[in-house]
């Protein structure tokens, strides 16, 4: 098929605008020397403006990254004399010095998203386009240097095609609904962390206007991390407000898996996990086996994978299923519960009845939603039937008892998925390119580029890893839009290729997809090159769907992308570097 001469051609289009793919413009804002000039970039994003987490932007809410996290920014890792720097953004609002005298490294996540906010309007400002508003919906080759790429505007429905020649897919996440509850009619009276601020008003309404006789309100809370905590925090304070005709107050339960709520480990040498040097070591860790150790394990262990698998376990502290030490203890999450207990032991030694109007809450330790049910309840109002109250089936862990409590909400705070980018390229023609099909695309996963120098396409499998880990933090969410992480997602029933191999993509150290052999496209080779941020944590370690890295990243994909547009040795060694 040749392109359309009436469709406009640009050198790289980016997936998503949110903080990866920012720094990839800032990037190239800033090197006007590289091969790929700004007028050929552009940005396909979701949101209807630059938008981070605006549904988890809550008072007082920081940011969850680690120490000096102002530093952690756009840019200053890759090349600290940039314009886009935290510094930067601060002394152009006139709060540096007022920022220095606060006395803590850590913004709030409130300032940080207007820090993104302006970053985006900087670089739109010098030149780089953003289609806003629109979704990708496919893509499809055109030939084997260029990709067509479909979006539809949201608001009028119209499909625009662009043709790229190289493609950043930075998608963020989508909101992962746990499976016992995406299979049940509860959704009017559930939502997502993800959209927490828009929703909670409209959902409380909504109790409020089929509760007439103004009965204490259930809500369950699904989930061990910062986003849950903080979520807890906020609807204790909302549902004070709401009065109840009975003694007790409104009930707000915290259902988690673990024993407890646990604090990240953001200790100095456990954060070397997310040093840039220390994702190159991950990327190429390879087993080396003691005298004596077991031959089964030997086997086992001869892809480096279950290497990377166990110390992304080890880390897991850090950022999956903990919460922030500051929103556990003072004036936070434990002080609500140790307010509620002095008021308990007032009323006793007291014998005085005095009506709580303090919601009751409750962590509901070990404890794993194990299904879930409505029945319809009939409206005197409108004389139609609709969804009563939800009822979760909850398993104790330990004892492996089973219990029914019904709520009239229920909030999960579950993490993402993502798998948008798999759909994509799974439904189209360029996924073949890569092995991927439209069959297995739910079970993909990665591995790094030795694998294939080192001929271990066609060892045999122990397993496949389901490539939608969740972190329960708010990492950065691009265009799909947090609870428990399955670090380690074994899957028995994984669609295989011939030969009895799970599905594989192969990346590059600088996140680029591989080719391999063996495909269907064996005979020619996809000269576009695709890219993907914040999609390859089981490859190159914990930090990949954080803001940590965001602005090293950039740098590297970008220079291995000019490397490629220009690969004589002589033009190579003229390309100024994006990473400064």
């Amino acid at each position: 098929m040749s392109p359309d001469p009436s469709i406009q051609v640009y050198d790289v289009i980016g997936l998503g605008f949110g903080p990866s793919n920012l720094a990839i413009a800032g990037a190239f804002l800033e090197n006007q020397n590289l091969p790929i000039s700004i007028e050929r970039l552009f940005f396909i994003e979701k949101h209807d403006k630059f938008k981070w987490h605006p549904a988890m932007l809550l008072p007082g809410a920081q940011m969850q990254i680690r120490h000096a996290t102002f530093l952690k920014d756009l840019a200053t890792l890759r090349s600290p004399q940039s314009p886009l720097t935290f510094i930067s953004y601060l002394h152009s609002q006139n709060r540096l010095l007022d920022f220095i005298n606060r006395g803590r490294t850590i913004p709030t996540r409130k300032e940080y998203s207007d820090y993104l906010s302006w970053a985006a309007q900087y670089v739109q400002d010098r030149g780089i386009k953003v289609g806003f508003g629109e979704e990708v919906v496919a893509l499809e080759e055109i030939d084997t240097s260029t990709i067509q790429v479909h979006s539809r505007v949201l608001s009028t429905g119209q499909l625009i095609v662009r043709l790229a020649k190289n493609l950043i897919i930075s998608p963020g996440g989508s909101p992962r609904i746990p499976v016992p509850l995406a299979t049940t009619c509860v959704q009017e009276r559930m939502i997502h962390s993800s959209t927490y601020l828009t929703s909670i008003d409209p959902l409380l309404n909504l109790l409020q206007s089929r509760n007439p006789g103004r009965r204490p309100l259930r809500i369950a809370i699904i989930g061990s991390g910062q986003s849950a905590a903080e979520i807890t925090i906020d609807l204790h304070s909302r549902l004070a407000t709401i009065p109840v005709v009975a003694d007790q107050g409104h009930t707000l339960d915290l259902i988690v898996r673990k024993g407890s709520l646990k604090p990240s480990d953001d200790s100095p040498f456990t954060n070397e996990i997310f040093n840039p040097e220390c994702k190159s070591s991950i990327v190429i860790l390879v087993c080396v086996f003691p005298t004596g150790f077991p031959a089964t394990s030997q086997m086992f262990c001869q892809s480096s994978n279950f290497v990377r698998q166990k110390v992304r376990l080890e880390y897991a502290s850090t950022n999956y299923g903990v919460v922030n030490p500051h929103t556990l203890e003072m004036n936070q999450l434990y002080e609500i519960m140790y307010d509620q207990k002095v008021d308990e032991g007032i009323s006793r030694r007291t014998k005085c009845n005095t009506p709580l109007t303090k919601p009751r809450f409750s962590i509901l330790n070990y404890s794993e939603v194990l299904s879930a049910k409505t029945s319809p309840t009939g409206d005197v109002r409108t004389s139609q039937a609709e969804s009563g109250p939800p009822t979760l089936i909850l398993q104790q862990t330990l004892t492996r008892k089973t219990y029914e409590k019904a709520y009239d909400a229920i909030i999960c705070a579950t993490g993402y998925e993502r798998r948008t980018w798999l759909r994509l390229l799974a439904n189209s023609s360029l996924g073949e390119y890569f092995g991927l099909y439209a069959s297995a695309q739910g079970y993909a996963h990665l591995e790094v580029e030795m694998d294939i120098e080192g001929n271990t396409v066609n060892r045999p499998s122990s397993s496949a890893f389901n490539i939608d880990d969740s972190s329960d933090g708010t990492n950065a969410s691009v265009s799909g839009g947090s609870g428990t992480s399955d670090l380690m997602d074994w899957t028995s029933d994984c669609p295989y290729e011939k030969g009895g191999l799970p599905k594989k993509l192969f990346i590059s150290r600088a996140y680029r997809l591989l080719q391999p052999a063996g495909t269907n496209h064996d005979q020619k080779k996809l000269q576009a090159h695709i890219y993907v941020q914040g999609l390859a944590e089981e490859t190159h370690g914990l930090s990949d769907t954080l803001l940590s890295v965001v602005s090293v990243r950039a740098g590297e994909v970008i220079d291995d992308l000019c490397a490629r547009i220009a690969p004589s040795s002589d033009l190579a060694r003229d390309i100024p570097r994006a990473r400064m």
